[in-house]
């Protein structure tokens, strides 16, 4: 007679805490996006968008080395946090162990880096904006998201990325000051990072009383191999366009592409990361138990954040032009048509929210709450594929309209290819 009671008090409890963890992750990633997008503004203004041009494709490039250095543990790593929560023992090798994988991929990232810094003339012009945001990567390994994601406990994570973040603004504004200070916008960023990581990690070790041990659990490595490759094809598909774009147009029209990209990648970060994070550990332990429950709350949770998607969609293609002149276009002399150029790129960007917190929905709820990650990698190679070769036609021939045009399409394909393996799946269960 009291099971139904139960299990209603159980699940108002689990949606009370995903909604909690969705609250504390959108605020962390508001301090991680927006943050930033105000000092573009200054950035522009102080040394001009052929400057800013500059610094974003140094981002840009460094962003490839950062998908190794996570490789894919906010995934793995979090589910295996998240199914083993409840044993003390269990957790803290897992953390030790993935601590020292991303040391070790930290390491490999420099070394990267140090090799194209040497080979390739493009990166040797630059070399100290790409130093100083590949600096930023020693606080991604450091920084134990995945950890408190796994244990569903980020709210203290939250208050030292977000103070952090905004030391690292007062001294962006304190010390670049001149055209030629550009370089240490990205020093100074990157040392943000460090700090903020370093000291959440002290945080997790103490609360959680994690003593060191050489014991390894390479599961969440093994996890992680698959969704790391789809992370970067993923990666390839969404950042491809900037980084071929700097062989086609000038600074200038990389600026301008820059400034509409930096607004709705901060925009996705905002709306797809929190939910897709919060709902994943909750998602991975009902399919774990029982598929027909995991089934129905992966229904109902699409719809709603479906929905969600394409208000965020249409706000942003009606408010194009005022969130470019708040960005780039006050105070900054910028020339009508260039203003225009940025506005239309984010107009055409406009429909990337409900594509991605779809794609998001079907391949990180679906495809890894299915533990279906093993097919990541032929799917995201497929679309990187597509994508290089949309990218190469559409920016040859329409300049940096043809890169936005390409990311929207790359994340259709996405759509079509995970939501037929996860329908395929479905229909082989249910037989």
């Amino acid at each position: 007679m009291n099971v139904e009671p139960l299990n209603i008090r159980r699940v108002l409890r689990s949606n009370s805490r995903i909604l909690k963890n969705m609250s504390w992750l959108a605020a962390l990633q508001f301090a991680n996006c927006v943050i930033p997008l105000v000092l573009i503004q200054y950035i522009i203004c102080t040394a001009g968008l052929e400057a800013f041009g500059k610094i974003s494709y140094a981002q840009n490039i460094i962003l490839y080395l950062t998908v190794l250095v996570n490789f894919g543990f906010e995934y793995s790593a979090t589910q295996e946090v998240a199914l083993n929560r409840d044993n003390s023992k269990q957790t803290n090798i897992i953390f030790w162990s993935v601590l020292r994988s991303k040391a070790v991929l930290l390491a490999v990232s420099f070394g990267l880096l140090a090799i194209g810094l040497i080979f390739v003339d493009e990166l040797a012009a630059d070399r100290r904006l790409y130093i100083y945001a590949a600096l930023m990567n020693i606080g991604f390994a450091a920084f134990p998201t995945w950890f408190l994601q796994g244990m569903e406990d980020v709210a203290k994570i939250t208050v030292f990325n977000f103070s952090s973040r905004l030391i690292g603004a007062v001294m962006i504004i304190l010390l670049v000051t001149a055209p030629n200070d550009y370089p240490y916008y990205l020093l100074i960023l990157s040392c943000s990072y460090i700090l903020g990581g370093g000291v959440a990690l002290l945080y997790v070790i103490r609360k959680y009383r994690l003593q060191y041990t050489a014991q390894n659990d390479s599961l969440a490595t093994r996890k992680g191999l698959p969704i790391f490759v789809n992370n970067m094809f993923a990666t390839i598909y969404s950042a491809v366009g900037l980084t071929m774009l700097r062989y086609f147009v000038s600074d200038l029209d990389l600026g301008l592409y820059s400034a509409a990209y930096k607004v709705i990648m901060a925009v996705l970060m905002i709306v797809s990361y929190p939910i897709s994070i919060s709902l994943f550990p909750t998602i991975s332990r009902r399919f774990n138990e029982s598929f027909a429950d995991g089934w129905r709350f992966f229904k109902r949770s699409f719809f709603l954040v479906v929905l969600f998607g394409a208000v965020c969609s249409v706000a942003i293609f009606l408010l194009s032009d005022v969130v470019i002149k708040i960005i780039i276009g006050l105070k900054n002399n910028i020339p009508s048509e260039d203003f225009q150029a940025s506005a239309d790129i984010l107009r055409i960007f406009s429909l990337l929210p409900i594509l991605v917190l779809s794609a998001s929905m079907l391949t990180v709820q679906g495809m890894y709450g299915l533990q279906l990650q093993r097919y990541a990698p032929y799917i995201g190679g497929a679309i990187c594929l597509f994508s290089l070769a949309a990218n190469y036609i559409f920016i040859k021939n329409i300049g940096i309209q043809g890169a936005a045009f390409s990311y929207v399409a790359a994340e259709i394909v996405e759509i079509i290819l995970v939501g037929l393996l996860i329908y395929f799946n479905y229909k082989k269960r249910k037989q």
